[in-house]
């Protein structure tokens, strides 16, 4: 868009303002600034008008017409106006404790240099009256720095890549190595990204496994656009996308094959952390044999990887597979290290 046109709109939004009536096009003809309207040949002027109020809706000005006989026509005359209620926003109205954790939210993103929107947190912030140095950096407000190891200045050039991908709906190629270290050639359709615990992680539709997947940015070798010449929207996003399931979701539950239920009996240390450990999806049933959880478990890896840090204290009873699966872990373990009695003392309980 060129200079002269950007400043013909933004003349034009700042009448359509500051008009409490509805505005003609033969009364904005009359104003200097808009001779693009004023040429010899009306249609050319209209036609131009039209671009320009085209413009102005697709940016989402809510701009309408208003017909001569309408009872918001004063003068009769019809004309253009914006409704300056949906234009401008309300009063946002924040309570101290509500504003004190906006700000702890945005600080957290803020302090992420690869954190691609962190410029605009930054303003929006500022906006909200929040104290914002010169440098970006927010006194006495929480951070939420990439953890030690994950090649932060690789992972923020993948950001910046991963958010254009998922603002305009652009297929990516990526190098993705898993948890064993095979490393794979993926194409995905990238739906959101999310930051938990540390970690930046990629939701979208993988045509290798033909499924929906989620990605630890750390393991990814390689990011870049599919197809870099082509520009347009790649794929659509499921109607039924829920970003917000995922950024909750647990190790175990982010899709690697079809969920199936799985029964642990917990030591009674463990109960009081039930939630804090197996989050509030996790079923729970006491009975005269002890407390038992239930899990939907669609990442069998996963679900090993958090159970065996607590040993005996949390028991597989079913399946019989994942039970024998750790089983086996425990066992070599013991071969490891040589016989430890601690380690026996697992495997035989």
């Amino acid at each position: 868009m060129s200079a002269t046109r950007t400043e013909r709109l933004l003349n034009l939004l700042t009448l359509l303002l500051n008009t409490r009536r509805p505005i003609s096009l033969r009364e904005i003809r009359e104003h200097e600034e808009f001779n693009a309207y004023q040429t010899g040949d009306p249609k050319s002027g209209e036609r131009a008008f039209e671009r320009d109020k085209a413009a102005l809706i697709e940016l989402g000005v809510p701009l309408r017409w208003i017909p001569p006989e309408d009872e918001d026509d004063d003068d009769g005359l019809g004309g253009y106006v914006i409704d300056r209620n949906r234009y401008f926003l309300p009063e946002l109205g924040l309570k101290p404790a509500e504003l004190a954790l906006l700000s702890i939210a945005g600080a957290a993103a803020a302090a992420l240099e690869g954190f691609p929107g962190r410029a605009t947190v930054i303003r929006a912030l500022a906006k909200l009256g929040f104290d914002v140095d010169e440098t970006g950096t927010f006194a006495s407000l929480a951070h939420a720095p990439l953890r030690d190891g994950h090649m932060v200045e690789q992972i923020g050039a993948h950001l910046q890549i991963l958010h254009d991908a998922v603002a305009h709906r652009l297929t990516l190629a990526l190098g993705y190595r898993a948890r064993i270290g095979e490393l794979t050639q993926r194409q995905v359709d990238p739906y959101g990204l999310y930051y938990r615990q540390g970690v930046w992680y990629l939701v979208g539709h993988c045509h290798l496994r033909n499924a929906e997947r989620t990605f630890h940015l750390g393991r990814c070798e390689n990011v870049e656009l599919a197809y870099p010449d082509r520009r347009t929207a790649q794929f659509d996003v499921p109607g039924d996308f829920n970003l917000s399931a995922h950024v909750h979701a647990r190790p175990w539950e982010m899709p690697q094959h079809p969920p199936f239920k799985v029964v642990i009996r917990l030591a009674e240390r463990l109960v009081p952390a039930i939630v804090e450990i197996f989050g509030r999806r996790a079923i729970v049933k006491a009975s005269e044999k002890g407390t038992t959880v239930e899990l939907l478990v669609s990442n069998r890896s996963a679900l090993i990887l958090a159970v065996l840090p607590h040993g005996a204290a949390a028991e597989v009873i079913e399946p019989s597979d994942v039970r024998a699966e750790i089983r086996e872990v425990y066992e070599r373990l013991v071969r490891h290290y040589d016989g430890s009695k601690l380690l026996r003392q697992e495997v035989s309980a």
